[in-house]
Parts: structure tokens; C-alpha cells; sequence
């Protein structure tokens, strides 16, 4: 059930947002900073330190931050390379006390589309490598940080007798093609189906904590701005051409994302939609 008792907002918390250094994940990385009211430690990773400097420079100039308490870190670095995740995993995770915070945030956002000017038909065995790292960042890195976020932030920290957070959410960003099929799209749309079948799994497995998974319709990001221009099926291509002409900017969205998290009447594990709530955007 929903904790009716606390704010999303309004308690001490610590939130790790993937895929920070843009797009999406910058927008929910600077909207946190400005709704946490009692103190808020972000930890945001992404593959550039240009990228991420950036977005810690646009939380830190803007002057509408509710919370003097706040910390932001920038961890930069691949969850796509397989040979060093270890390492960026538990930088990610060092030097977090777990007893200062009452409310423990995961936003499992950073994603890639994939290939998406084939066909089934035209993958073969020199794409098995290709298809191993897609499966490793959209699906396998997400458990794994999971499970990494949950043995820390715990009732109870391990080896003591100091209770973690009262408040667990994790949040994936999804996409409604992890319901629909859409012809060309078949890495993406398997990646989002296995993600939001994972976090449906997360959501059964721990009761005691709130899990959503959030599409946040057609967004102008990079990633839709990359499919619009390399989709091979012309009825997947109108389709992306059209979406972005009525693309929202990402500020919008998370927004409404954040609306969803504070209101709390998500059945957890669900899969909530933008286009849901505030209908299908516009044609400009």
C-alpha cells in the first residue's frame, strides 16, 4: 500500500540517478535538487564528465532549491563496459551512511536503443557481441544495481543495530515499447519488456519497497532524435518522424513523473505512462 505518512519530497534522502549527464536523467537530477526540502545527497553517473559537470553546475546556479543540505557527486563512467563496473558500481556506493537518510532513491534511467535498421531477420552471429553489451546495459546492469542498492540501503544496516532508510523507491524509466511491438525495434523493445518484467519482479520480491516504472512518451532527446533518423521500417519511421514533431521537452515529463512519485497511489511495480495521464501530446 502507499505510505500516506511522509512526503516523497519531504524527508532527508539520498537519490542515484543513472544517466544523469543528459537529457531525462539531467531533468530528474535537477528537479529532485529542487523539490527535496530537508536535505539531499545526488550521486549521478554517466559516461561524461563534461556532460555531468554540466548538469551539477545547472543544479548548484539555479536559486529556486528548496534544501541549503544539499550534495550532488558526479561518478563518471561506462555501465555498458563490462570490465569495469565493479569498480564504478562501488564508487557509486562509497562513503554512504545509510542511517542519515530517512528515504533511499534508485532511478534506473541510463538506456540505449540499439540497432534499429534491422529486422530480426538480418541479426547473425557477428552481432552476438553487439546484442551482449545492449543486454548488459538495458537489462543486466539494472539488477545488478538493484541488488547492490538494496543490500545497502536495508531496515537494517548489516553487522549493526542502525536502522537504514524508513523509505525505498527505485524507479526505471521505461518506454510503451515494452508493451507494443514495433516492427524494427527489436532490441529495444525486448530490452524495455525484460526491464519492466524485472522491476515487476524487484516489486513482488520486496514488499516494503516502491518500485515504478515510468515511459515518459515521446521526449526530444537524443535517443528519439537517433531513431527518427536511422529507423529502416517505413511504418516505424512515420511513426518516430511524427513523434518527435510532438515530442514534450524532458523538464515535462519528469514533472509529471514527479507527480506520480508524490501522490503514491501507484500500485507498486506498475507501469505508468506520460501519454496516460496528460493524453498524447499535440501536434505543434
Amino acid at each position: 500500500m502507499a505510505d500516506t505518512t511522509q512526503s516523497f519530497f519531504g524527508t532527508p534522502a539520498v537519490a542515484i540517478i543513472t544517466g544523469a549527464s543528459k537529457g531525462i536523467g539531467r531533468a530528474i537530477a535537477i528537479e529532485f535538487a529542487r523539490r527535496f526540502s530537508e536535505g539531499l545527497l545526488l550521486v549521478l553517473t554517466g559516461r561524461s564528465e563534461k556532460d555531468l559537470q554540466e548538469t551539477a553546475s545547472l543544479i548548484k546556479a539555479d536559486s529556486s532549491f528548496l534544501s541549503s543540505k544539499m550534495t550532488v557527486r558526479c561518478v563518471v563512467g561506462d555501465l555498458q563496459n563490462q570490465a569495469t563496473i565493479q569498480n564504478l558500481i562501488e564508487r557509486l556506493f562509497e562513503n554512504i551512511d545509510p542511517s542519515q537518510y530517512q528515504h533511499a532513491i534508485l532511478v534506473n534511467n541510463a538506456a540505449s536503443t540499439g540497432d534499429v535498421s534491422k529486422y530480426v531477420r538480418d541479426f547473425g552471429l557477428n552481432d552476438v557481441k553487439e546484442l551482449q553489451d545492449y543486454v548488459f546495459l538495458n537489462v543486466n546492469c539494472p539488477l545488478i544495481l538493484v541488488s547492490k542498492f538494496l543490500s545497502i540501503f536495508s531496515s537494517t544496516i548489516p553487522d549493526t543495530s542502525e536502522k537504514g532508510p524508513s523509505k525505498i523507491t527505485i524507479i526505471q524509466l521505461s518506454s510503451n515499447a515494452a508493451l507494443v511491438p514495433i516492427k524494427g525495434w527489436s532490441m529495444y523493445c525486448t530490452g524495455k519488456a525484460a526491464r519492466a518484467a524485472l522491476h515487476k519482479i524487484i516489486a513482488a520480491e520486496e514488499p516494503n519497497v516502491r518500485v515504478l516504472s515510468y515511459s515518459p512518451g515521446p521526449v526530444a532527446t537524443d535517443m528519439l532524435r537517433y531513431s527518427r533518423d536511422n529507423t529502416r521500417d517505413p511504418d516505424t519511421s512515420r511513426m518516430t518522424r511524427n513523434s518527435y514533431e510532438r515530442s514534450v521537452q524532458p523538464i515535462e515529463t519528469v514533472t509529471v513523473m514527479c507527480q506520480v512519485l508524490e501522490e503514491d497511489k501507484y500500485e507498486s511495480g506498475a507501469h505508468v505512462s506520460f501519454t496516460d495521464i496528460v493524453g498524447p501530446p499535440k501536434n505543434g
